[in-house]
């Protein structure tokens, strides 16, 4: 028992390191807008499966070698990975993860099971992503996760040169491994969170927006000086800016803030940055 608890805390200890990076991955402006799209180019698609067969492949090197086996977390990038990005991720991802398993342990015990439930987890992955609502992947990736690494326990008691073997490896090697698979569904509620923070944010300045106008409307009934420096305070206020100025495309019409003193005639012409921002359209 307490050979199983050291290796779930293994199983653990390395699904907490892909966490880490993926944290620190999406604080990376090209990362999270790659998060935000609902489309993504072939180039994009491939640079995502490097980052994720990275991560397989590290969960392979640095496996904990049991039996002949490894107690490692390659599913759980393989899974991550289809399930956020989609199937072309997933399954590219496990073709390059099952085959670098197989490929450094050729003859293994574990060598074939690993390879077959590697692809498994790809395409299980990308059918997560294309037909389970977004709200359950991290439920569906857990049970997949978990569906898988029991697979591979079968195959493994299944292709061990005798079934003795096969269910030691197992006996020690089972539990951490299905267990660990609940990191499935952490890294996908750490990576949608992302999208989650951009949909607050989208609501936040929505509810700004309604407010201003709310409270900018009546005065728009009867346009003067007054009525747009009033107009210029409410949204400087609302929106916390040093200065807010409502110009035509030609003269300052009214302007409030840092700087005021110098716009008392509402006669003044705009910069030439303004006026470049007007012909722009941004």
């Amino acid at each position: 028992m307490h050979e199983i608890f050291n290796m779930l805390l293994a199983v653990f200890d390395r699904a907490a390191l892909m966490l880490i990076c993926l944290f620190f991955l999406i604080r990376i402006r090209l990362f999270r807008e790659l998060l935000h799209k609902s489309a993504h180019s072939p180039r994009e698609l491939l640079a995502v499966t490097a980052i994720f067969s990275m991560f397989a492949l590290f969960s392979t090197w640095s496996g904990v070698p049991v039996e002949g086996s490894l107690v490692n977390v390659r599913i759980i990038a393989v899974m991550s990975g289809g399930i956020l990005f989609g199937p072309w991720v997933g399954i590219i991802t496990g073709l390059i993860a099952g085959t670098h398993r197989y490929l450094i342990d050729i003859g293994g015990v574990t060598a074939v099971p690993c390879l077959i439930t590697s692809i498994i987890a790809g395409v299980l992955s990308g059918a997560i992503n294309r037909k389970v609502p977004k709200k359950q992947h991290w439920k569906a990736g857990i049970i997949a996760g978990m569906l898988c690494e029991t697979l591979t326990m079968i195959l493994v008691v299944t292709w061990a040169p005798t079934t003795a073997l096969g269910l030691d490896i197992v006996s020690k090697i089972g539990i951490p491994m299905i267990l660990g698979s609940v990191c499935v569904g952490f890294i996908v509620l750490l990576v949608q969170s992302v999208e989650g923070e951009k949909e607050a944010s989208a609501a936040r300045q929505a509810k700004l927006a309604l407010d201003i106008a709310n409270k900018t409307l009546p005065l728009f009934r009867d346009i003067n000086a007054e009525s747009l420096r009033q107009v210029c305070d409410i949204i400087r206020r609302d929106i916390d800016a040093d200065a807010v100025a409502i110009t035509n495309i030609d003269r300052v019409l009214a302007y409030v803030g840092v700087g005021e003193a110098n716009y008392q005639d509402n006669d003044d012409t705009i910069s030439p940055t303004t006026r470049q921002a007007i012909s722009g359209g941004k």
